[in-house]
């Protein structure tokens, strides 16, 4: 077997095999890979909800006269 190059000993592979699929190993995975999974789906469902209201809220705004009628510059210059 090969491995980046070098030969690798049967022995040595399955060693390694054994080693990072025991009980222990897949239990420290799924242990730091738990709060990284949940934080995804948090993340996902946030944005999702948070959208809409941004959504609703421009909306709201475009349509409002008050805030149609600032004025818009394309530049501010902090120095006058």
């Amino acid at each position: 077997m090969f491995l980046r190059g070098q030969v690798v000993n049967l022995e040595v592979w399955n060693i390694a095999m054994e080693q990072f699929f025991s009980p222990f190993t897949l239990m420290m995975l799924i242990v730091f890979l738990t709060p990284m999974v949940a934080g995804g789906v948090t993340t996902y469902y946030c944005h999702k909800r948070q959208h809409e209201i941004t959504m609703q809220v421009w909306k709201e705004w475009r349509e409002d006269e008050e805030f149609q009628k600032q004025k818009v510059t394309s530049s501010i210059n902090y120095n006058d």
